[in-house]
């Protein structure tokens, strides 16, 4: 059984470790808000560039662009987002591991990393990474997103892929973040999500052509596809921070309630045992000097 020295140590350690623990809470709180507020800001822009392109791929006929043609390789490059971090539960291993998978159908593939966590997954796996971003989900900004954005186009366009696939968790609430992957080319109609309504039939008159309005608008439709995945990624890792750091605190909080309980026992147990020592020692000492008076009467 612990004794009272231990189980202060104890207490001691848990709340300090509880002052660390709900302040990096409250530090994602507000990260993951920051996040939130950027994708807000930057969502009125970009989804009109994926309606537009979907309304061409839609309504338009017969355009020639080598970003929305089909390659018949096969040769996918992912880019897989994850933190930088964890003490964040189950979310890098959610998104890697959904990464891995979709891997295995593609023999020949091209690994771009965001994050430390995702490069340090593939290397444990002795799977190469070709190009990494180290920091651009801690503060996601539109730089980083061109950057990868030009990247990817530059091997595309040297026909080293077929396909981009970018991995990511998209954040639909505070509770519920999802795993995804999104196919970025070839840009399909299918693969944008975006409600064009089929209100005409037919095609429709873009100037100077849609196959220029689509050239471009490609890159600003990769850039913006690009940071949504890091904002909503970003947003996604402090949130299940949060809710990690949260559930620390209440197993911290039970502990010491018990941990609280049992040193008042042992406490009070020390108490009553020196009452008892006291009391029995008084008794012993009163009987002695009875037994010398009576020895001396």
């Amino acid at each position: 059984m612990a004794d009272i020295t231990e189980i202060r140590h104890r207490i001691k350690s848990i709340r300090d470790t509880r002052q660390i623990t709900k302040a990096m809470e409250l530090i994602s709180v507000s990260k993951m808000r920051k996040s939130m507020t950027k994708q807000a800001f930057s969502s009125v822009y970009f989804d009109s560039v994926r309606y537009t392109v979907k309304d061409i791929l839609r309504h338009s006929t017969d355009i020639a662009n080598r970003y929305t043609e089909r390659r018949p390789h096969g040769r996918a490059a992912y880019v897989v987002i994850a933190g930088d971090k964890g003490l964040a539960g189950a979310f890098n291993d959610n998104v890697l591991n959904l990464a891995w998978r979709h891997m295995q159908g593609h023999p020949v593939h091209y690994v771009v990393t965001v994050g430390q966590m995702a490069r340090a997954f593939f290397e444990g796996r002795q799977q190469p990474v070709d190009l990494e971003f180290t920091h651009a989900v801690a503060n996601p900004t539109l730089h980083d997103a061109r950057g990868i954005m030009r990247d990817l186009l530059d091997l595309y366009d040297r026909n080293l892929m077929d396909e981009i696939y970018i991995v990511f968790t998209r954040m639909h609430s505070t509770a519920e973040q999802e795993p995804k992957i999104v196919k970025l080319l070839p840009i399909e109609e299918q693969d944008i999500d975006a409600d064009v309504q089929a209100t005409y039939t037919g095609d429709i008159c873009y100037d100077p052509s849609p196959e220029e309005v689509l050239g471009v608008l490609v890159p600003q439709y990769l850039v913006g596809m690009i940071y949504s995945a890091l904002i909503h990624s970003s947003a996604s890792e402090h949130a299940a921070r949060m809710l990690a750091m949260s559930n620390a605190n209440r197993n911290a909080d039970k502990m010491l309630e018990s941990l609280g309980l049992e040193y008042n026992r042992l406490r009070q147990g020390a108490i009553t045992s020196e009452l008892l020592d006291l009391t029995s020692g008084k008794f012993f000492s009163e009987n002695s000097l009875h037994q010398k008076a009576d020895r001396h009467g």
